[in-house]
C-alpha cells in the first residue's frame, strides 16, 4: 500500500482584498518529495517547505518513495538515512540503479563529531558518510532549523546547472 501524502500550499498570491484570487502563476512549481518514517516530522518539513510555494508529496518509507518518484517525478528528494525496510541509501541505490537523477537531501539524526579545527565528522561507516560518496547534495543533522532546510533545498534546485 502506498502511504504518500500531497501536502497543499496556502501561499498568498498578493492580491488586495476585493481582487481576484486564484489567478496561478504558470510556471511549475518545484516538486520535493519528503521521506521519514516518522509522520509527524515528516509533516512539519512538508508544511514548512509548502509554505515556500513548493508542491511536496511525503512518503512513510523507500518503498513508498520510490513509487511516489514513479508518480509524481520529483524535482529534489529529502530523505531520513535510516528508516525501517528501503532506507534513505536503498533509496539511492534504487535512483541510480533506475538511471535517474534527482537530487538527494539527506536527513540524519546520527551524532556528529567536532574535528580538532571545528569540522564536522561522522562515522566513516554510517548512513551519512554513505550518502556523501554516494553523492548526496546536502546532508541536514536533526535538529536543524528552518533556514537550512530552506537553503539547502534552494541549492539542491540548481544541482547541476553551470553559470556561464
Amino acid at each position: 500500500m502506498l502511504k504518500t501524502d500531497r501536502v497543499n500550499s496556502n501561499v498568498d498570491d498578493g492580491a488586495a482584498p476585493g481582487e481576484p484570487q486564484g489567478l496561478e502563476d504558470t510556471a511549475p512549481r518545484p516538486s520535493i518529495l519528503v521521506v521519514d518514517d516518522d509522520k509527524a516530522f515528516c509533516e512539519t518539513i512538508a508544511r514548512c517547505l509548502a509554505k515556500r510555494g513548493y508542491d511536496v508529496v511525503c512518503a512513510d518509507s523507500g518503498d513508498s518513495a520510490a513509487e511516489a518518484i514513479v508518480d509524481h517525478a520529483p524535482d529534489v528528494i529529502l530523505t531520513d538515512v535510516r528508516m525501517p525496510g528501503m532506507d534513505g541509501i536503498d533509496l539511492m541505490n534504487w535512483l541510480r540503479d533506475n538511471d535517474l537523477d534527482i537530487p538527494v537531501i539527506v536527513i540524519s539524526g546520527e551524532p556528529v563529531d567536532e574535528g580538532e579545527f571545528g569540522e564536522k565528522t561522522v562515522d566513516a561507516f554510517g548512513g551519512c558518510a554513505t550518502a556523501m560518496s554516494m553523492g548526496a547534495v546536502s546532508i541536514l543533522h536533526k535538529p536543524f532549523g528552518r533556514a537550512l532546510l530552506e537553503d539547502s533545498v534552494a541549492r539542491a534546485l540548481t544541482y547541476g546547472v553551470t553559470l556561464h
